[in-house]
């Protein structure tokens, strides 16, 4: 199953039984993949998902995906924080390690590669990745020149199209594709009232106000959200995940899932997505009408 259970900053705002709730429902219906992140909530949400699965990792941890990420401040700051995921999940090593929000300057700077490449020969490290936004970058990873970066987690959704040439050479040199952003943070299926009244919440707010990505996302998202609501209103919302799903190049979707029905909606899209035929139609009409371009 290519769905990763996602757990940003607002996972780690849970208490401990509504978390492992959450983790064992996912677990109990075959999703073994989990993607965190070191500082998420304030270093809060690694820690949660690490005891939710404590006695999971213990029992069979070979089929449990970790994948876990900080930014590339520098080597020594990269082997602190690996070194202390593993130490937190009890793990023994992590099978993805993403170098968050890096850029080309980033990744060939302050011994950042040395470490990696020290860190994957120890075996801590199954696959390195860098999780980007950013053109440049994900161009230059995608043509296999760093031959210790095996893996990368792109902006790839219904908004962001021009991915597709990049996943593609990425394929070819053998790394391995984690498509975020697949929802454009929820707005590619709610409107951002609605999103509000639904979570309650302030981050989301504070989100759609202070991030400049977020940000461009809005109106293009409502565009191609009243396109297909038109065009397909009982399915509209499963539209924008199965585009992702339909493309066979996609290794893994991390996914934030905070609640038993996102849970349940994401997996029945994922066992069942809107045909490919459809997909394509709303992607054509999407290249031409509402594509974001990188700044």
């Amino acid at each position: 199953m290519k769905l990763e259970f996602g757990t940003g900053s607002r996972f780690g705002r849970f208490n401990y039984k509504s978390a492992k709730r959450l983790i064992d429902y996912a677990l109990d219906h075959g999703i073994t993949r989990f993607d965190t992140g070191y500082s998420y909530c304030k270093f809060k949400s690694q820690p949660l998902l690490a005891k939710c699965l404590k006695s999971e990792i213990n029992s069979r941890r070979e089929e449990i995906i970790l994948s876990t990420k900080c930014a590339a401040i520098s080597g020594e700051y990269i082997n602190f924080c690996v070194n202390k995921s593993i130490e937190t999940f009890e793990s023994g090593y992590l099978d993805h390690f993403h170098l968050w929000g890096s850029t080309v300057k980033d990744i060939e700077s302050n011994n950042v590669l040395q470490e990696i490449r020290s860190l994957v020969k120890q075996g801590k490290i199954k696959t390195a990745s860098v999780n980007t936004h950013e053109i440049e970058t994900i161009k230059k990873i995608s043509t296999g020149f760093y031959p210790d970066i095996k893996g990368i987690m792109l902006d790839y959704n219904l908004l962001k199209q021009n991915r597709l040439n990049f996943i593609r050479e990425s394929k070819k040199n053998g790394i391995s594709i984690f498509a975020g952003t697949v929802l454009c943070q929820g707005l590619l299926i709610n409107s951002i009232s609605k999103i509000m009244l639904k979570t309650l919440s302030p981050f989301y707010l504070a989100r759609f106000c202070i991030r400049e990505q977020t940000r461009e996302y809005i109106k293009p998202s409502k565009i191609i959200r009243d396109y297909t609501k038109r065009k397909y209103n009982h399915i509209y919302k499963s539209i924008p995940l199965s585009f992702v799903i339909n493309e066979k190049l996609i290794d893994s979707i991390p996914i934030g899932m905070l609640s038993i029905e996102s849970i349940n909606q994401n997996l029945s899209i994922a066992r069942n997505p809107v045909s490919k035929k459809i997909t394509d139609e709303i992607a054509e009409w999407a290249l031409e009408n509402c594509q974001i371009k990188d700044s």
